[in-house]
């Protein structure tokens, strides 16, 4: 952890380089901290933040800009939301149900929104889910000394696989994992599912290891229809920003929104603020060495339906606190009305 100073330091220049695009020097450091520091000190500061990778500097004599470290630092410890939430949410409430009930209409009222706001793309993936359908088995196959693939049968004859990496789980307690899940869920529709997995988890902490990565597995995938629709929105919101000039940037960018299956690349290893509800937020290499400039933050929305994913794609240089508080009220305003959708 970084000291009192150290960290005020980080979220000065986080704050500023997201407002401005441009290196932030010792003076500006020094005009917006809330205390009184000498620009010696501040140096002193900001040298040992590059030092541990926080900040990098893009020539020798410019100011410094945050890395995809100090980003994560501050989406994880420094970042505040705005003291208007009730305000903004009224707001957003009286904007986005003006159109009608619907939460597919709400969705794409907030997708529009948010990619406005924030100069992001907003990506919305949609999957409905056959609540009838019920498990019908769940069978382990061992496949060598490493992995290990589990299969499961739905009642429409539907069959999914998973496979399994031996390095982190055992295949002892991943053979134990399935007869408990056999027990309890086979002829089980698929709708309830959930509901029953607070009768397994006890079961599971007691005699698993990693019980938590087996069942956010298994439930990810029994959950995971193979069909969604997805719905970009905002492309020419993102192209606002300076990062996107560059056309092999654009390129890439564009190839992974048109490409990305959100429901896969959404971690709880990544969620931000667990005050809120969770939301994934991936920065830089995080998400791949060949795209250390971009982000995205995202979210998932059940609804009785199915899954929706509401993403946001743009530069590493985003205003992490707003995208992050956007999406925090508009699930807010969807699950506070979801009697509406009935």
């Amino acid at each position: 952890m970084l000291s009192e100073r150290q960290a005020q330091i980080l979220k000065v220049i986080v704050s500023e380089y997201i407002k401005t695009n441009q290196a932030v020097s010792s003076k500006r450091i020094q005009e917006l901290l809330n205390i009184q520091v000498s620009s010696a000190t501040i140096r002193n500061d900001s040298a040992t933040l590059e030092e541990m990778n926080y900040l990098e500097k893009q020539h020798t004599s410019s100011g410094r800009v945050p890395s995809t470290k100090g980003y994560r630092y501050y989406v994880d410890h420094l970042m505040e939301f705005d003291d208007c939430n009730e305000s903004l949410k009224e707001n957003l409430k009286t904007i986005l149900f003006q159109r009608g009930t619907k939460i597919e209409n709400v969705l794409e009222q907030a997708s529009q929104i948010i990619s406005e706001m924030t100069k992001m793309t907003a990506i919305v993936t949609k999957q409905n889910l056959n609540s009838e359908l019920m498990v019908k088995k769940i069978d382990l196959i061992p496949l060598s000394e490493t992995m290990a693939s589990v299969i499961f049968i739905l009642s429409n004859g539907e069959m999914q696989n998973q496979l399994f990496d031996l390095k982190n789980i055992s295949l002892s307690d991943l053979s134990i994992s399935i007869k408990i899940f056999s027990d309890c869920l086979v002829d089980t529709p698929v709708k309830e599912i959930e509901n029953n997995i607070s009768l397994i988890r006890p079961n599971l902490e007691n005699t698993v290891k990693n019980y938590d990565l087996i069942l956010e597995t298994f439930m990810s995938n029994i959950l995971q229809p193979k069909e969604s629709k997805k719905e970009i929105v905002g492309m020419k919101n993102m192209l606002e920003n300076p990062e996107f000039n560059d056309t092999e940037k654009l390129k890439k960018v564009i190839n992974i929104m048109e490409n990305m299956s959100p429901f896969d690349w959404f971690d709880v290893s990544y969620s931000s603020n667990q005050k809120m509800i969770q939301i994934s937020t991936k920065i830089g290499e995080e998400i791949s060495e060949d795209l250390s400039d971009i982000s995205i933050v995202e979210t998932a929305i059940k609804t009785e339906q199915g899954s929706t994913m509401l993403t946001l794609v743009g530069p590493k240089r985003v205003d992490y606190s707003q995208a992050n508080q956007l999406i925090n009220l508009i699930v807010e305003i969807i699950n506070g009305d979801d009697h509406k959708n009935e």
